[in-house]
């Protein structure tokens, strides 16, 4: 039987086993469950009535450290890895058929004395600040071709992906959500385009969740890049040198620009301009879960 394997990851990508392949291994792991703090109305008489489900205590990840080999020496050196993280994310592999993620923030190793068998444990926890997320499986590309046409990609989690046709202009993908909240959606999209456009519609209502306008024309050689992350939402034009402006000044209309993925009918998320489009785009769905 396969164990379940922790991981914590840094800004750069690079990961520190948790497993004891290294000399150190969590154990006692908590406070990765559900967690909510619902607010109610008193009717009187025993009854009381939901008026927000919205609000979740922040959470944290708790357990103890165990170091096992040169247990000082490590110990120095996972603390120094830890100040250089820039940031932290725990990845969680419970049976080895998929990873999820989750964002934290330390919050305190506790240092103690060698075991009796020369083992270090330190107790630890961390601020939890993200829900549980998936973001590699939703990744895919978007390429416009040569006869100014675009490709469109209908994606489903369980289907292979489907071709058809769009007009000039618009590149476009059918996004289905999943996990247990709307997710958030990151788009980069290499090319020129003239005042682009994305907006997010729902394919059975009709709804339009949300559209990001901007008064700004790319280069050829432009990236732009638009997150809806609730910690770091932004939409920037990434020149071919890696200068990065903000666009939020020329985004035409603030109050829907953020929009995410709903989780109860497929949507197109398209990417418009006043220009045909020539470049690619490559889109990455965030499925956010409760718990994994």
């Amino acid at each position: 039987m396969r164990c379940r394997a922790f991981y914590l990851q840094n800004a750069a990508g690079e990961r520190y086993d948790l497993t004891g392949k290294h000399g150190v291994y969590v154990r006692y792991p908590a406070g990765l469950g559900i967690s909510a703090s619902p607010t109610f109305a008193d009717l009187r008489h025993g009854f009381f009535l939901p008026t927000s489900s919205d609000a979740r205590p922040q959470g944290a990840f708790t357990g103890t450290l165990v170091f096992t080999r040169n247990p000082y020496q490590v110990y120095r050196q996972f603390t120094a890895w830890l100040s250089h993280a820039g940031s932290l994310v725990l990845v969680y592999d419970p049976d080895g058929s998929q990873e999820y993620f989750k964002g934290l923030a330390i919050n305190f190793l506790q240092k103690g004395e060698l075991s009796e068998v020369g083992w270090l444990e330190v107790p630890f926890s961390f601020f939890q600040t993200t829900p549980w997320y998936m973001p590699v499986p939703t990744s895919f590309d978007v390429s416009a071709s040569s006869d100014r046409k675009a490709k469109r990609y209908s994606y489903r989690y369980t289907e292979s992906l489907r071709y058809g046709a769009n007009a000039a202009g618009i590149l476009s993908a059918v996004l289905q959500g999943a996990g247990d909240d709307p997710g958030a959606i990151t788009v980069r999209y290499l090319g020129a385009a003239t005042n682009p456009t994305l907006r997010l519609v729902g394919n059975v209502s009709g709804k339009t969740y949300g559209s990001c306008a901007a008064a700004v024309t790319l280069l050829p050689s432009d990236t732009l890049e638009y997150s809806s992350s609730p910690i770091h939402s932004h939409l920037y034009r990434i020149s071919a040198d890696g200068t990065v402006t903000d666009l939020l000044p020329v985004i035409r209309d603030l109050s829907a620009c953020w929009f995410q993925l709903p989780i109860d009918e497929p949507c197109t998320l398209s990417l418009e301009a006043d220009s045909y489009i020539t470049g690619r785009a490559t889109i990455t769905v965030f499925y956010y879960y409760w718990s994994v």
